[in-house]
């Protein structure tokens, strides 16, 4: 959107496109800052903007769903307990190998499901 913005101002040669785009900007950070606050209060959840309103994560979640680097699962000596799900910040669905995994692609490698297990379960 900001681009067709730009793009329009200078195609139509706007003057003083420098005070336009100032205002532009600080309007457009206020409405930024205002929608993610506005976002984590109605959702109760701190990464609500980053999660369902941020273009970024479109690519990002690409790349994580195929990613070598995860948190892995031992089935075997996993007691699901719960622990892991609970310190997640980003409400990740842990005990699980599955790549479909509710929230999966929104793992940032913390290690704190990993800490938090009581079995050792959990590895990179």
């Amino acid at each position: 959107m900001s681009f067709l913005f730009v793009g329009a101002l200078l195609l139509l040669q706007v003057p003083n496109i420098d005070g336009i785009m100032f205002y532009a900007f600080i309007g457009g950070n206020v409405a930024y800052y205002a929608t993610g606050i506005a976002l984590a209060f109605a959702l109760r959840d701190n990464r609500a903007f980053c999660k369902y309103v941020c273009p970024i994560t479109v690519f990002l979640k690409v790349g994580a769903s195929r990613s070598l680097m995860r948190i892995k699962v031992d089935e075997d000596i996993c007691v699901h307990c719960g622990k892991c799900t609970a310190v997640c910040p980003m409400d990740v669905e842990v005990p699980s190998n599955s790549r479909k995994k509710r929230n999966a692609s929104e793992c940032i490698l913390c290690l704190s499901c990993v800490e938090a297990c009581p079995v050792k379960a959990l590895h990179l």
